[in-house]
């Protein structure tokens, strides 16, 4: 790719992840009355492929009429959580704000996590927004409404990949150091090959 044909890409993606993902302070307002929005929103799912591939428990219950709590959990313990706030903003009108917070976990502390990592704290905010704007307005699940914020979590968090190929490829030159030191000292003296 040329490097003005990149530069656009990625002014695009940015304009777009913007777009898409940030949602106004005042939250999204969906035509749908809050108390069949509060019961739709209670059985919703987390979104899919945005968490990796450890299994997460999540536990869904409601605060009142006015909120929505998904809390998430690994091994049982509190990764973070998020929240809908609904407020009504008509009869057949719900507003939908949507927060998200770390929980200090017996292992992590994940709020820092997520406070240290904005770009992913960004995609898993914008991909439950899309799971909430998905199940209002019952429509399927928009993955290409996350593109931008993956990308945008990918470039930032390259460092980290990087770091994590490199010490993948040191613990594999080192296994087959092991394995030619294990052969060569397990071989009969004045034989070679």
């Amino acid at each position: 790719m040329k490097p003005f044909s990149f530069g656009v890409f990625l002014v695009a993606c940015v304009v777009v992840y913007l777009y898409f993902t940030l949602s106004p302070g005042d939250g999204f307002v969906y035509r749908v009355p809050i108390a069949q929005a509060r019961q739709q929103l209670a059985k919703a799912e987390l979104p899919p492929l945005v968490f990796g591939s450890q299994a997460l428990d999540v536990g869904v219950r409601n605060n009142g009429d006015t909120e929505v709590v998904w809390i998430v959990r690994r091994k049982g313990e509190e990764l973070f959580r998020y929240t809908a706030q609904l407020s009504a903003e008509d009869k057949d009108s719900t507003r939908v704000k949507l927060k998200l917070e770390g929980a200090q976990g017996r292992t992590q502390n994940y709020a820092k996590n997520l406070d240290d990592n904005p770009k992913t704290r960004d995609l898993y905010l914008a991909a439950m927004q899309e799971r909430v704007s998905s199940t209002l307005e019952h429509r399927p699940f928009e993955m290409s409404r996350l593109h931008a914020a993956m990308a945008s979590a990918a470039v930032a968090n390259l460092g980290n990949i990087r770091a994590s190929a490199d010490q993948a490829a040191a613990a594999a030159a080192e296994l087959e150091r092991d394995v030619v030191q294990r052969t060569y000292r397990n071989e009969p003296a004045g034989v070679r090959r």
